[in-house]
């Protein structure tokens, strides 16, 4: 047994013996176990805006506006602000010095890495430029001009002004400038901006002109949205779609009965016919699209749905032949499945030169286009065209 003075001295010992022993344990056990000082909290800040090197880069449109005669010829290229830098010089030179036969441009001899590209709507043709960022797509098309030269060019360049997020202009052309160019009567206009890459599809409306006419081949045979708000089968029409007078270069003998219709820059004459609270809206509308393709479209507007193949090939065997003002015609009657109720389209199509049709439209209740049937025949036979 030990001496009782050490036993103070021994039972210390054995104290720290054995937590020295469980110090080393638990060491050991937190190295095996993956045991560490927790890390230090770090603190990020992150932007609320996309840093600039991940931003896409600023889109640019280059245009100009040929005027010839009573034609202004558009061509315009919109793209990546670099690759339109890369092929400004050339787009300037080919259009400062553009050759027209026939009344048209001459697209035979184009730039080197210049092609000519597929039918797209709305235009008298499409050319394909290869850049080292990216294929361009130059449009040329052609309208009327209109009496208000000033106007007109303004009204274009603010309308590409909003494709490219820019506020629209009170200034002369809208900061448009004035061109050199060969065959033009006058002065051209030039337009070069740069805004923001505008968002979803590429927009396919065509230049604006009051009441114009434009050269292209737009598939649906007149403006994608010209039935929106048309006050068809409604006592008012919408209150933003004053009536104005017809185009002076159609000439015509008007029905009774026949009021002021919604204009647009794409209508020659609109008519309201028929009573108030079932009346039908009657355009006359120059421009593109095959024959085929529009009697399908009509079809599928009166049945509220796809027109089936041997529907549209009735319809064309159907079809009233007739004459506008010298030039052959075809006029067609569509309405829905029951053709005594529904929607009902009597529409005409009479083909012009340069590829434009002149579309006579009547659409609305069955009775009455029924009812102004022989009024559309007056009206027709009446027609005279001023449009060379």
């Amino acid at each position: 047994m030990p001496h009782p003075a050490i036993l103070p001295m021994l039972k210390n010992y054995r104290f720290q013996h054995s937590h020295a022993l469980a110090l080393t344990l638990g060491a050991a056990i937190c190295l095996f176990a993956g045991c560490s000082k927790p890390d230090p909290i770090v603190t990020y800040t992150i932007p609320t805006q996309l840093p600039e090197q991940f931003k896409a880069g600023k889109d640019r449109m280059l245009a100009a506006m040929v005027p010839r005669g009573q034609d202004v010829w558009f061509f315009k290229v919109t793209g990546p602000e670099s690759a339109i830098t890369s092929v400004e010089t050339t787009f300037r030179d080919f259009v400062k010095s553009i050759e027209f036969s026939g009344g048209n441009p001459k697209l035979s001899d184009l730039p080197d890495g210049w092609r000519r590209g597929g039918d797209k709507p709305m235009r008298f043709a499409s050319l394909d430029v290869q850049t080292p960022n990216k294929q361009l797509d130059i449009s040329i098309s052609k309208l009327l001009r209109q009496s208000d030269w000033d106007e007109m060019v303004k009204m274009n360049v603010n309308r590409w002004r909003g494709q490219l997020g820019l506020s629209a202009s009170e200034e002369k052309w809208a900061e448009g400038k004035s061109i050199d160019i060969a065959s033009a009567d006058t002065a051209g206009i030039w337009v070069d901006l740069v805004g923001e890459p505008s968002s979803g599809a590429p927009s396919m409306k065509p230049p604006f002109a009051s009441n114009g006419m434009f050269a292209g081949s737009n598939p649906s045979g007149e403006m994608p949205n010209d039935a929106v708000h048309s006050g068809v089968g409604s006592k008012t029409p919408p209150s933003e779609t004053a009536p104005m007078e017809p185009d002076p270069r159609l000439k015509f003998d008007r029905p009774d009965g026949w009021r002021d219709g919604r204009m647009s820059s794409m209508r020659m004459a609109a008519f309201n016919v028929g009573p108030v609270d079932s009346q039908a809206e009657i355009t006359v509308i120059p421009a593109g699209g095959d024959l085929r393709g529009n009697v399908a479209r009509w079809i599928g507007q009166v049945r509220g749905g796809a027109a089936p193949d041997e529907v549209v090939d009735q319809a064309l065997q159907d079809a009233q032949k007739i004459e506008v003002d010298g030039h052959s015609g075809q006029r067609f009657l569509l309405t829905g499945e029951d053709s005594s109720s529904g929607t009902a389209i009597d529409a005409t199509i009479v083909p012009l030169e340069g590829g434009v049709n002149l579309f006579v439209k009547m659409t609305g209740p069955v009775k009455t286009v029924t009812n102004q049937s022989d009024a559309i025949a007056s009206f027709l036979e009446s027609l005279k065209l001023n449009l060379k």
